[in-house]
């Protein structure tokens, strides 16, 4: 109950913020993988989520729910229940959650040798030193390449190196840790194609001229 007061707070701080850059700025954070457990519970106890191996989270003041097998990012305000009165299953939380699919998180926009920083949607309100990112690191270079998120076996996200223009999703052979999902970067265009056995009718001259169906022996 405690940390839920403090995510409430933590919120109204976050919201005054953005109104006032003399407000401290408050901590965000973003995790991202595969959801291997998802504990629902009813106000005011907090959902309890986990991604991967990663430690659980408990989840408040958000409206979608996690799905047990969904590749998802969550972002938010960062709390933590310190000192909880009896032990806690997940004392740190994500306060005013968002949720998106990991395939949907773009390109990271900060890329060194070693990392790459991914920047979680919707946050364009937000000041840019608040915002919530996932940093992953890098295990080559991206040179002219796209960096996404991707999960491998464990349901962790990793960062992979995929081209920027493809028809098709790369083999899963780049990363050194096993990937089992990959970011789809299909940019083909799934709009169908008109058969050419199609009967195509053109207006010549104001008149309508279709092919003749009638038997060429037939009189009149």
């Amino acid at each position: 109950m405690l940390t839920r007061l403090l995510g409430v707070l933590a919120l109204l701080l976050s919201t005054f913020a953005m109104a006032s850059q003399a407000v401290a700025l408050v901590p965000r954070i973003a995790i991202c993988g595969r959801v291997t457990s998802f504990v629902d519970a009813t106000p005011p106890a907090d959902r309890i989520v986990r991604l991967g191996t990663q430690e659980p989270r408990h989840l408040s003041l958000g409206s979608d729910l996690p799905q047990l097998g969904q590749e998802i990012c969550i972002w938010g305000i960062d709390v933590e229940n310190v000192n909880p009165p009896v032990p806690d299953p997940a004392p740190k939380g994500i306060v005013g959650y968002r949720i998106a699919a990991v395939e949907s998180i773009g390109c990271a926009d900060v890329v060194t040798a070693t990392s790459a920083s991914f920047v979680m949607p919707g946050q364009e309100l937000e000041l840019p030193q608040n915002v919530a990112r996932l940093s992953l690191p890098l295990t080559t270079l991206a040179g002219n390449g796209c960096a996404r998120i991707a999960v491998d076996v464990q349901g962790n996200p990793v960062a992979v190196v995929v081209p920027r223009a493809t028809t098709a999703s790369p083999p899963a052979t780049s990363p050194s840790s096993a990937v089992a999902s990959l970011p789809n970067t299909s940019t083909s265009d799934d709009r169908q194609t008109p058969s050419r056995d199609n009967i195509v009718m053109v207006v010549l001259g104001g008149e309508l001229a279709v092919p003749c169906t009638r038997n060429p022996l037939q009189r009149g």
